[in-house]
């Protein structure tokens, strides 16, 4: 068994590549991108670039929403004997776990749902802005940021 402080740290370098990404995606890429019209060659090896990028956060999503959900049920478990578990502070964890499952859930309905429509290469300014991938991803950044504030809230009592 890893000791706990491993765990711990496991479980927080997952969050920081999880959320981090999101940030990257959201707060950088995104406005960026937001105002480039580059000529149709221009646009082929900007499209080409996004695809790229989305395939490897992907990748990186999901090993670590899967090592967040590991180590987390690990974490649970050492937990579970604890007083704290009947307490507000369990009830405070169960909401997180809530979060957590809609996060996952949107996630796979982001990425396995949404894909065909998100990777047909068109220009930035045939994108709508409030399509239904741009809502899913904006609640599960939302809710990323939630969860971390509970996290630090329960690290904290």
């Amino acid at each position: 068994m890893l000791p706990s402080t491993l765990l711990i740290w496991i479980h927080l370098v997952a969050a920081v590549a999880w959320v981090g990404g999101m940030i990257f995606h959201r707060l950088v890429l995104r406005p960026s991108l937001a105002g480039i019209s580059p000529p149709a060659k221009g646009q082929d090896l900007l499209t080409g670039i996004l695809v790229r990028m989305d395939s490897r956060y992907k990748t990186l999503r999901w090993l670590s929403l899967a090592t967040l959900l590991v180590t987390g049920i690990v974490l649970l478990i050492n937990e579970g004997g604890s007083a704290r578990m009947e307490s507000a502070w369990g009830a405070v964890l169960m909401l997180k776990l809530l979060f957590v499952l809609i996060v996952i859930g949107l996630t796979a309905i982001h990425d396995v749902g949404m894909a065909p429509a998100r990777a047909i290469p068109s220009g930035a300014s045939s994108q709508p802005p409030g399509r239904a991938s741009d809502w899913v991803s904006d609640t599960i950044f939302a809710l990323g940021l939630v969860i971390v504030l509970i996290a630090a809230y329960l690290v904290k009592s």
